[in-house]
This record gives structure tokens, sequence and C-alpha cells, in this order.
């Protein structure tokens, strides 16, 4: 059986290989449950050692990421269910499952907030989630997994919409949450990527659970929004020149 990709370039690190892996550009494993059957899942050309490190990277921010979503929202059907699983030890399929379970739950502690005040603009937290008390549950992403998660978003996407690689220093990427009880604050930058986007932008939902949409100014820069499980909102942009 032929192999999809060969003797090209690693979308990431830009390494020539004969033989490289699918790395899919939305992770696999993220696709809500609402994901119509027949939705293509979009993959790229990486070498094994960047699929591999990238793949650690998106299950650590998926734990994070997962546990702000509503079981209700079709955008995001299934995807509480399926992170709860990896925080419930009663569930684990035999001992060592089990462990790993234990060990997932006391890696998230040190990054759980309760509070019952919403931090303004762009925000290092997923959330939230209310309670009865009105409070809320926000969990910490640290840009250690943000930036290398959005930034290979990115590069797949430029190798899709417009087979293109890019340079390991994307300009500028950048994740909001905007909660529907506080107006988007997003800056003047964002406010203006978002004009283009609107004006000269194409929209390509993936099921549900992923839109993007995505402009060329009339610097050849690519502008990318992109919206995850109706919850996660990635902004960048890559020039390239």
């Amino acid at each position: 059986m032929t192999k999809k990709f060969e003797n090209q370039y690693c979308i990431h690190c830009l390494g020539y290989f004969e033989e490289l892996t699918d790395d899919h550009i939305f992770p696999k494993s993220w696709y809500p449950d609402s994901t119509p059957e027949n939705t293509e899942k979009w993959v790229a050309p990486a070498c094994f050692e960047c699929n591999n490190r990238l793949g650690k990277i998106e299950e650590e921010a998926y734990k994070k990421f997962a546990l702000s979503v509503s079981k209700n929202d079709i955008a995001a059907s299934g995807v509480s269910e399926k992170v709860t699983r990896l925080y419930n030890p009663s569930l684990a399929k035999n001992e060592k499952d089990k462990r790993r379970k234990e060990a997932n739950i006391r890696k998230i502690i040190p990054d759980l907030l309760y509070t019952d005040k919403m931090p303004k603009a762009i925000m290092k937290n997923c959330g939230p989630k209310k309670d009865e008390s009105s409070k809320l549950y926000l969990v910490y992403v640290p840009f250690q997994l943000i930036n290398p998660f959005a930034e290979k978003l990115i590069r797949g996407l430029e190798f899709k919409f417009r087979n293109k690689l890019v340079d390991p220093n994307i300009r500028r990427t950048q994740i909001t949450y905007v909660p529907e009880e506080v107006n988007n604050v997003a800056s003047a930058e964002m406010q203006e990527l978002n004009d283009i986007l609107n004006r000269d932008g194409i929209k390509v939902d993936r099921g549900p659970g992923f839109v993007v949409r995505h402009a060329i100014d009339k610097y050849d820069t690519s502008l990318y929004h992109i919206t995850i499980w109706g919850k996660i909102e990635i902004w960048g942009d890559v020039s390239n020149k």
C-alpha cells in the first residue's frame, strides 16, 4: 500500500524525509461525536519525531481544554464524557489504567481555579463552568501547551490551504476564551484581523467541532481564526515573506 506522504518536507521541522507520517491537522481524538461520518479528517506530512512530540502536547492540551466544554453543546458532543473517563479511576480497565487515571488527577489539581471573578481579555485559562453557587471553575492552560498547539494547527492549515511550509517563527498566535456573560474585549489588532476575515475570508467547517476562517491580506499574509468545540478561539497570522 502506497503511503500518503513520501519524499517530502515535514511541515514542522522542515526536514526532508523519504517517509513521513500522517499528522492530523485537527487531532483525530478531538473530533466530537456530532462530526458527520463522511467528514474528511485533514492530514499533513510530518516526520515521526515531530508527530510524536506534538501528539504528546495535544494529549495534555486535551486533558485541560476538554474539561471546560458543556455536554449539551453540539459542537462538543461527547467531548466532556470522554475527558471525564481520563480522570475517573472507577472506569479503569485494569490496575495500570487506574494508576494512570489517578496520576491525571494529581497532575490537574494544581491547575484548577475556583473563583467568582472572570479574568478579562486574553486568557491563559479555559472555562468557565458554573456550579450552583455561580462560582467559576477555570483550568489553567500554560503557554508551553498553548503556543506549540496553536502553531501546529496553523502550519497544518497553511499546508492544506496554500500548500506552503511555514518558517518556524510564526509571527503571532493568540488563544482567547470569551464567555457568554462578557462582551468581546479583543484588542484593536484582533478586531482588524476579524474585519479582514469577515470581508475577504472563507469559512470552512469540519463538522460543528472545528470552524476555520482564513484570508490572505494585501501583504500575502495568511490570517486565521479557528474555533474548536464552539469554545476555544485561536487567532493567528503567518507572514510568507
